[in-house]
């Protein structure tokens, strides 16, 4: 027979490329894990509907048991007095969506949910670097920018749940578009979305670079990956491109700092995968920006937690939640 638990914790991250769902007894105990390809551009029932056949089949290889409680990791931006997400640009179908109260009755169980970055702060805050410190805040830097905010221990959210937009900061109110329809956005000119279109502008003004034949065979390939490779070879302005993200990424950072005077910041995030190239100068340009107080004990360190922070904070939730039951 099957050994029957009750109070296991189930946490999901429901990404544009990819869903992951864990089941655990706790965040130090996890019994099984799957990534599947998301369903993000079919309707909302199809992704419930997705999610409770994971979690039955990780139920049953995991010998039973029931759930207690349910965390969930999302694209915000997220309404979490309602549950909802509110027009994420990345989920196009998902506009005004009850999500929460949908996997509530679809799984039994209770849900709290929070936007991927708010969740990925959460992970840091209990699980990563930042154990033990009371004010921090996340920065991911990927193709957009996005932030969580913990502060004295528990994550802030503002009026709405919309707090650590961090992303959409103005750095430059004649600068580029962004995603969100402003323009220079924090996220149009410090980020992965901000190496692709500036290295494909540059090209095709005539500029020269080893990234050019890449543009004419296919644009889409000339993505942040590609210019860092570029630039490690030398190319000048694959290199030139970096320095100006990493000037812009230090910007931010210090944007963050003077208003949030944490003690920790954390970067994540695929862009973070370029290591010092990147981060030595942001960082540099984030200290040179702040004010002497808010240099005082500050961390800059990077995540260590890899691509399921955002996962580990939906187990995090799952797990406080039921801890307050």
């Amino acid at each position: 027979m099957p050994n029957q638990r009750d109070g296991l914790l189930l946490g999901i991250d429901i990404g544009g490329t990819s869903l992951r769902v864990v089941l655990a007894e706790s965040t130090k105990r996890i019994l099984k894990h799957r990534k599947v390809s998301s369903p993000a551009d079919e309707s909302p029932e199809v992704m419930v509907r997705t999610i409770s056949r994971i979690s039955r089949e990780l139920l049953k290889d995991a010998g039973g048991g029931t759930l207690s409680a349910v965390g969930l990791s999302s694209p915000g931006p997220v309404d979490t007095t309602l549950g909802m997400l509110v027009n994420p640009p990345n989920l196009r179908q998902y506009q005004q969506v009850p999500l929460r109260d949908l996997l509530y009755r679809e799984l039994e169980a209770p849900v709290r949910m929070e936007n991927d970055a708010n969740a990925a702060a959460l992970a840091e805050s209990r699980l990563g670097c930042g154990q033990g410190v009371e004010n921090l805040v996340y920065v991911t830097v990927s193709t957009g920018i996005g932030g969580g905010i913990i502060a004295g221990g528990r994550l802030y959210h503002g009026a709405r749940g919309g707090a650590g937009e961090v992303g959409h900061i103005t750095i430059d109110v004649n600068g580029p578009s962004c995603g969100c329809g402003k323009h220079g956005c924090w996220e149009s000119l410090g980020s992965g979305m901000a190496i692709n279109r500036e290295a494909i502008r540059r090209i095709e003004a005539g500029e020269e670079s080893i990234l050019a034949e890449l543009a004419r065979k296919d644009p889409r390939a000339v993505d942040a990956k590609a210019v860092h490779q570029a630039a490690l070879k030398g190319d000048r302005l694959s290199n030139q491109i970096l320095d100006r993200v990493a000037f812009y990424m230090g910007v931010g950072l210090g944007s963050v700092v003077n208003v949030f005077n944490p003690e920790l910041v954390v970067v994540g995030g695929g862009l973070t995968q370029m290591g010092p190239r990147l981060l030595n100068p942001a960082f540099r340009i984030c200290r040179e920006r702040i004010s002497p107080l808010h240099n005082v004990g500050l961390r800059l360190e990077v995540s260590r937690l890899g691509d399921d922070v955002a996962l580990l904070g939906a187990l995090v939730l799952a797990q406080e939640l039921r801890d307050e039951e």
